[in-house]
This record gives C-alpha cells, sequence and structure tokens, in this order.
C-alpha cells in the first residue's frame, strides 16, 4: 500500500477513547487509513510524530475578520495556522441582504486564506429573517445575533440596531431547520445604557469601570431570554463568550431543561480579570470578571457545561485601544493563542484531560456546526486536518510570531507550556516550528 503523507510515530488523541499509539495514512487531502505498528506502509512524505500528540485540526468557530486589516483572510489565517487552527469561522456583519455579497466574499476568502473557513451571517433584519432558507441552500446554516446591539449601539461595526420582537421571530423561522443554530450574545444594553451614564459622569475610566457598567446579571438575563425563546420555538442556539458565574449557571440550568443549548467561553475569561495591568488593551465584551468568575468557568469547562473554546479574535491594532475606558475599541485577538493557552493553562498547570480539549476545540465545533464528521475527528475518511502538539515545549508569546496584523497579545511576555508545532489542512503542511509554510490561496470555504 503506498500512500501521499504518513505521520508516524505520534500518539492520536481520540475525544472519548483516550490517546493511542498509531500512524496516520493520507490520500488525495483525506486520512485513508489508521495503522497499528507494524505496517508495510509506503508513503511519498513521511513525517516523524515521535513524542508528540495529534489532535484533530482545530477548529475555531468564532473570528471576526475586517475589523482591522482589511486583507484579514490573509493575516489572520496565517495567524490562526501559528496556532494550530485548521478551519475558522467568520462572522459577516451586514445589513444588506447577504445573498449580495456571499460570492464576493467566498472568493475573497479563497483568494487569500491558508486554512479552512466557513461563514456565519449577522441578523439584523426582516429580509434577513425571511431569507433564512435561501442562506441555508447557499451552504451557510449559522447565524449571529446580536441582543446587545440595540439602538445604535451596534452601528460602529455596522449592525443595525434589533429588538426582542425581531429575535422571537428569527427563533420562529430558525426552528424550522434543525440543521440550522445561532451564535448569540446575550447582554442587556438598555439596562448597560443608564449604569454606564453614571459611571461617566461620576468619572470612573479603568477596566472595573467597564466591568461595573456591563455587570453579570445583564449578561445572564439575556441568556435567561433566549433560552426561553429557543425552548418555546425549537431553535438551537449557541451561546458565546460566556464570561461568568451568574451566566454560566444559568446556561448550565438552561441545558437541563433543553438539548438545544451549546455553550462557548473563550482563553480571555478562563486567564484575566478586570485587575490586569493590560488596562485599556483588556477591554472586551462581555467584560473580563473577577477570580472567583474565572474559577466558575473552569469548573464547567471540566465538567462538561462549556462544549467549545472559541477565541472572539479580531486584529484591531494597538492603536486603537486608546483614549479611555469609553473610547478605546473593544476586543482583541486570541485565534493562534487559544490551543497553547488551554494546553498550558488547563492541560499542564490544571490536569485537564487531552480528550476533552479535543472536545473543546475539534469535535464539538465541527458537530454544532455542521463540520463534522468531515472535520474535527480523525477518522478514515475524514479531511487530513492535524495539529501536531508538543506539550513540554515552553515558549514566550511575542506577537511578532503570531503572523497576526494585530500588534499586540494578553499573553505578550508570558511562558507558556505546550504549543502546536505542526498544522495540517486537508494533507498539506501549513505550519511548522512557527513558520507558515502553506500557501495564500490554499483555504477552502467549507458549505454545510
Amino acid at each position: 500500500m503506498r500512500v501521499d503523507t504518513l505521520v508516524e510515530n505520534g500518539r492520536v488523541v481520540s475525544p472519548f477513547s483516550g490517546v493511542s499509539e498509531a500512524d496516520i495514512a493520507i490520500s488525495d487531502g483525506k486520512i485513508s487509513a489508521l495503522l497499528q505498528r507494524p505496517h508495510d506502509v509506503e508513503a511519498a512524505q513521511v513525517i516523524d510524530a515521535a513524542g508528540k500528540y495529534l489532535l484533530p485540526g482545530i477548529i475555531d468557530p468564532h473570528v471576526h475578520f475586517g475589523l482591522g486589516s482589511p486583507d484579514d483572510y490573509t493575516s489572520e489565517t496565517m495567524a490562526a495556522a501559528a496556532g494550530g487552527v485548521t478551519t475558522v469561522g467568520n462572522f459577516l456583519m451586514r445589513a444588506e441582504p447577504y445573498e449580495d455579497h456571499f460570492d464576493a466574499e467566498r472568493q475573497k476568502g479563497e483568494e487569500s486564506a491558508y486554512v479552512d473557513f466557513v461563514l456565519h451571517f449577522t441578523v439584523m433584519n426582516d429580509h434577513h429573517v425571511a431569507h433564512l432558507s435561501e442562506y441555508i441552500q447557499m451552504g451557510v446554516p449559522t447565524f449571529k445575533y446580536f441582543m446587545s446591539f440595540k439602538g445604535d449601539e451596534g452601528r460602529y461595526i455596522g449592525v443595525t440596531g434589533s429588538d426582542d420582537g425581531l429575535l422571537y421571530e428569527f427563533f420562529e423561522e430558525l426552528g424550522k431547520h434543525p440543521q440550522a443554530t445561532t451564535a448569540i450574545h446575550t447582554e442587556n444594553i438598555e439596562v448597560v445604557w443608564r449604569l454606564r451614564k453614571r459611571l461617566q459622569e461620576a468619572g470612573a475610566n479603568d477596566l472595573a469601570a467597564w466591568d461595573r457598567s456591563r455587570p453579570d446579571f445583564v449578561e445572564a438575563d439575556d441568556l435567561h431570554t433566549a433560552c426561553y425563546f429557543a425552548r418555546l420555538t425549537k431553535a438551537k442556539i449557541y451561546v458565546v463568550h460566556v464570561s461568568c458565574k451568574e451566566a454560566m449557571d444559568v446556561a448550565r440550568d438552561q441545558k437541563r431543561l433543553y438539548g438545544g443549548i451549546s455553550v462557548e467561553t473563550c482563553p480571555h475569561y478562563l486567564t484575566h480579570t478586570r485587575d490586569t495591568e493590560l488596562g485599556l488593551l483588556g477591554k472586551v465584551n462581555p467584560p473580563l470578571r473577577s477570580e472567583k468568575d474565572i474559577e466558575t468557568l473552569w469548573e464547567a469547562v471540566f465538567d462538561g457545561t462549556v462544549d467549545v473554546i472559541g477565541s472572539d479574535h479580531n486584529s484591531r491594532r494597538r492603536e486603537k485601544k486608546s483614549g479611555d475606558i469609553w473610547q478605546a475599541a473593544a476586543g482583541f485577538p486570541g485565534t493562534s493563542t487559544l490551543l497553547p493557552v488551554l494546553l498550558s493553562e488547563g492541560v499542564n498547570r490544571r490536569g485537564l484531560d487531552l480528550g476533552r480539549v479535543v472536545q473543546l476545540t475539534s469535535y464539538n465545533p465541527a458537530r454544532i456546526f455542521n463540520l463534522y464528521p468531515r472535520k474535527g475527528a480523525i477518522e478514515i475518511g475524514s479531511d487530513a486536518d492535524l495539529t501536531m502538539v508538543d506539550l513540554d515545549m515552553e515558549k514566550e508569546v511575542k506577537p511578532a510570531e503570531l503572523h497576526s496584523f494585530s500588534d499586540y497579545s494578553l499573553y505578550e511576555g508570558q511562558t507558556l507550556k505546550g504549543w502546536p508545532v505542526l498544522t495540517m489542512v486537508r494533507g498539506r503542511t501549513v505550519m511548522r516550528d512557527g513558520e507558515i509554510v502553506g500557501d495564500r490561496g490554499y483555504g477552502r470555504f467549507i458549505p454545510r
């Protein structure tokens, strides 16, 4: 038997059955065999994974392209590859009909991306709701909804104001399509408006004030509403970036009542608090919280309440984080460090099982976003997307080595233990030992 590529001597990590010794045979961009040693398979290319762990390619379903560099499909998929990510999910945010922009967006991505990508459409108006079936037929069954962008709150990134009536009608339509899911941002912005005004008038101007303006209960409050509407309409929802104990407690309770709820948190909520010395660089929505919230989120990662770790990545540069806390842009880069943080803080520091890492970063996002078994698995017939990990590698985080257009990282200067050393997309190596070795335009839009 002769194959294109043989990845040998590695430890293959399954989401449920743990670690096994196996060689991976790859032909035509697919996994063609899982081989027990010894065997007599020959290959045109052999990759030695001795001492390393082989994970199904990491899927980061939560990235925002276009908020920093106009060429994010190039720089930010390089950043993804640097972090072991083989597929990203980019949120489009347009008030116009998506059917008028889809072909151009797909072409832009396929001309520039280093890794594969999927798209999510942000629902903002009646037209979007009315054309849900058409969007699903286009291969985009996943949508974004900002409960927090009422009035003019989302204008700065092009999101028009919505209301809970639109949310309910959107969920009614979504519930008719069992293959469809919405990623939903829950913050009761009407309460935030009043708290923010009060704090600004008092002269508060730090990360703690940002947290106080968007406290944990406003996140939990809208989460109640979203889950209740989902249960009424049988819509499937994916709750993005849960940041605090209050919201996670709601999510845990609601998941017991209804199986159509999935929960995401992000690395920064597992590592940073509102007391960080990063100052404005740490501004994000929802805000960084407290040490108590960090510990609660880790408990939810371990006990299965959290389904996915996503980055909420955007490529804004340091200069956009200037001014005071009310003027600085929210958000920061994260796709490059998603896996290293989970390996360093989760596996090496807290004893998180590698199989659980695969659930959180490969299998579950593939299942939730209709990519499994093409993605998210080391199985015969799956795309040969692999992330090779050295659990013992210790490396200081340097923004220049993360390949993003953004020029900073929350983890800059920190030493993390556990890094991806090879990223493979459909049988082709795109990152090796931190260096991008793939080709611009190799990445493909994956219809679902």
